[in-house]
């Protein structure tokens, strides 16, 4: 089980990635498990794209997980590397995954998310 503070950081995760991706809205959706497996899919595609995180470890069992994003980019991290990140990769993550990430947070999201790997 993820604490509060877990779960706030890996919002602000999001709302960076959204940053470096200049898009003007932000992401304020609720973070569940769910969610922690769609940003992390997003991670990796921007990642294949950008290169900007390749140093980040692949999730065991092939899925991000609140505690996996918290252990692995949180306590700064993310928002340090964030800068190395390819405008364009992330703009067309964020906009690929936007409303599969308002699903997640909903609990109403069904599709099968790609493994890390």
């Amino acid at each position: 089980m993820s604490s509060a503070d877990e779960r706030a950081e890996v919002k602000a995760m999001i709302q960076a990635l959204y940053q470096a991706a200049h898009v003007t809205r932000s992401w304020d959706g609720e973070v569940n498990e769910r969610v922690a497996e769609v940003f992390g899919a997003m991670l990796l595609e921007t990642t294949k794209c950008s290169e900007a995180f390749a140093w980040v470890p692949r999730p065991t069992g092939g899925r991000a997980s609140i505690t996996w994003l918290v252990t692995n980019l949180g306590r700064g991290l993310f928002s340090i590397h964030k800068t190395r990140l390819s405008y364009t990769c992330a703009r067309a993550v964020v906009y690929k995954w936007a409303h599969e990430l308002k699903m997640a947070s909903l609990n109403l999201s069904c599709e099968k998310l790609p493994l890390w790997g």
